[in-house]
Order: structure tokens, then sequence, then C-alpha cells
């Protein structure tokens, strides 16, 4: 009796995953998944705030020569522009 109902189950399963699915049931099949296990969760949300201390000003000057640099469409070679970034990241630290 048991038998029968785990392969009634197992053809279930078979038959569900068969069939094509939405792009909606595969993003909440992605939701679901990532909801259920914790080690997904690496990021920002286990980390205690309190304790980050960010530069506002640094930052927000970086962002505003980027903008600019962004702005003037100039032209940059590698070189260049990993000095630019060095010395934009600089400004945050």
């Amino acid at each position: 009796m048991e038998h029968t109902n785990t392969l009634r189950q197992f053809k279930q399963r078979v038959e569900e995953s068969n069939k094509q699915k939405t792009k909606k049931q595969k993003r909440q099949d992605k939701i679901n998944k990532l909801s259920s296990l914790d080690k997904h969760w690496k990021g920002l949300e286990h980390i205690d705030h309190s304790q980050l201390n960010e530069d506002i000003a640094g930052l927000n000057k970086a962002y505003m020569k980027f903008r600019s640099l962004y702005q003037s469409g100039r032209k940059f070679s590698c070189k260049e522009w990993i000095e630019v970034m060095g010395e934009l990241l600089d400004e945050i630290d």
C-alpha cells in the first residue's frame, strides 16, 4: 500500500516536471527555493549594519567626478581608465 502511494507521488512529480512552465511559474519557483534555504543569502542581510562606517562625503565626491567624466564623453586608454578608477576608489576610502 505504501509502495503505491510512493509510486503515485513519483508519477505526479514527473508529470509536473515535464509540463512547460511559464516564466512567472519559473520565477516563483526560484523565489521559493531561495527563500527556503538560508545558505543562498550571503549578502548584507546577515551583516551588523550598526558597525558600517560610510564616508558619505567621499562617496558623493567620487560620484560627482565619475559623472562629470562620463558626461564629458572623453575617451580613455585602458591605462588612463585604470588610473582614473584608482583615484575615484581612493576618494571613497
